[in-house]
């Protein structure tokens, strides 16, 4: 913490002792207890949803990215928390290897007597079945988890919403809209993760795959697969922006890069593969997969999602 913000919550920057840091993923086995320490007047607290796995590039389809997971956060006054939470965190859905769906990320949930904070997994990519390509996986929100495409429209972003206003780029914590066939690019969140970018239809080679949303404090989601061995899949969204791409890297009719994994902050989505290559995973915590790229027979392995996260510091 910067002196500014120590100050912001009772702390001087200058003689504060070091604040107790603890760090929980799916390494330690998913759930766990926290217990609050000794003496700290102060608790602040990250969860971090899953990343979607991505749709796998097969028999003439594309593969969509997987949506990223959302971020919620808050500081509280330790009298006011329970001496134990526990702490629940998800798992990154699985990229598909054929153009099934990637499966959903898991929710991130720090609960206690009478306290609950959660953040939701993103969405699968989508499973188009016919020649085409599917739709990206919606970003998961601090409400509800983001969908998963069914066919080649993008999954709507988790809850909440906002009265009389319609999917797309969001704010707050609504996940973003994964990207349809016909849009392309997902789109980006705020405290929601970004949502995942189509693959491109295999009727135009011309066009690269499209690019997965970023979020400003959220995940990134992963890019959309590509047909063709002349174009790039779409790169994957990044963390700590409001514009899609900026995430995995890709290259000319070859695989798509893992996003990148951060101590600190929120993952980008994976790269999406050209033909006949994978995509990559997302970064953890909480990146969308990339889609695979379209493949002539056989297939090409979507990328994972990134796990999620809890981080608690206390004062």
């Amino acid at each position: 913490m910067g002196l500014v913000t120590a100050n912001t919550v009772g702390l001087s920057g200058l003689v504060a002792p070091k604040p107790n840091v603890q760090i929980f993923d799916v390494d330690n086995d998913g759930s766990n207890a926290w217990v609050k320490p000794a003496g700290c007047t102060r608790v602040y607290i990250e969860c971090i949803g899953a990343g979607g796995g991505a749709e796998g590039g097969s028999g003439g389809v594309a593969g969509a990215g997987g949506g990223g997971g959302a971020i919620a956060l808050g500081v509280y006054a330790a009298e006011s928390l329970p001496a134990t939470l526990t702490v629940a965190v998800g798992a990154g859905g699985n990229g598909a290897s054929t153009y099934a769906a990637g499966t959903a990320g898991g929710n991130t949930i720090v609960s206690g007597s009478g306290f609950v904070l959660s953040a939701f997994g993103g969405g699968g990519g989508g499973s188009e079945t016919d020649v085409g390509a599917g739709g990206g996986g919606g970003g998961g929100g601090t409400g509800s988890a983001g969908g998963t495409s069914s066919d080649d429209e993008g999954a709507d972003g988790g809850n909440p919403t906002v009265h009389g206003s319609t999917q797309g780029d969001s704010l707050g914590g609504r996940g973003a809209l994964g990207g349809s066939k016909q849009a392309g690019p997902g789109t980006n969140a705020e405290y929601g993760g970004g949502g995942g970018g189509s693959g491109r239809d295999t009727t135009d080679q011309s066009n690269p795959g499209a690019a997965g949303g970023s979020s400003i404090f959220g995940a990134g989601a992963g890019g959309g697969g590509s047909r063709s061995s002349l174009q790039a899949g779409g790169r994957g969204g990044a963390w700590g922006s409001y514009a899609v791409g900026g995430g995995g890297a890709v290259s000319t009719g070859g695989a798509g890069s893992n996003g990148t994994s951060r101590d600190y902050g929120c993952g980008d989505g994976g790269g999406a593969g050209a033909h006949h290559n994978a995509g990559g995973n997302g970064g953890e915590p909480g990146g969308g997969g990339g889609g695979g790229g379209w493949y002539s027979s056989g297939s090409h392995d979507g990328g994972d999602g990134g796990d999620g996260a809890v981080r608690i510091f206390s004062w």
